[in-house]
């Protein structure tokens, strides 16, 4: 029997399931879209609310900024639905941060996963701020 996802209005677009999705690479060390958009495409047809790209696993912190972008536009074409991506943009300061979110929004994801600053322990202001930039 094949799952069936209930129509339910939200007010987020993040609910449920959320996977931090790991990144399949090719021996040459190229990330493999392909596997991944496959890998994506099963998760959410297998039951889970959305996929998060780049997310804490770590691998978004060795890959270039195309590579990191595409990452992200395979998420979305392989969910079928941006709403269910949710793509990490942690970066080492705000600015970074900021411009991730933006290319998560421009490739159609509905929300994202910010981490505090990775590169200093920040005091509460700082992480406040730093919220406010990027949003």
């Amino acid at each position: 029997m094949a799952h069936e996802q209930a129509s339910v209005t939200r007010a987020h677009p993040w609910h449920g399931i959320m996977v931090a999705t790991a990144l399949p690479f090719r021996g040459d060390g190229s990330v493999d879209h392909d596997a991944y958009a496959e890998h994506v495409a099963w998760l959410i047809a297998n039951g889970c609310d959305g996929v998060v790209p780049n997310g804490s696993l770590g691998e978004y912190q060795t890959l270039t900024d195309e590579e990191r972008a595409q990452v992200v536009r395979t998420a979305v074409a392989a969910a079928g639905d941006g709403a269910r991506v949710m793509p990490g943009v942690a970066a080492y300061g705000s600015a970074e941060s900021r411009r991730w979110a933006e290319q998560a929004a421009e490739a159609g994801a509905g929300s994202v996963l910010l981490l505090p600053p990775n590169a200093y322990r920040a005091d509460e202001p700082a992480v406040r701020a730093h919220y406010a930039e990027v949003a």
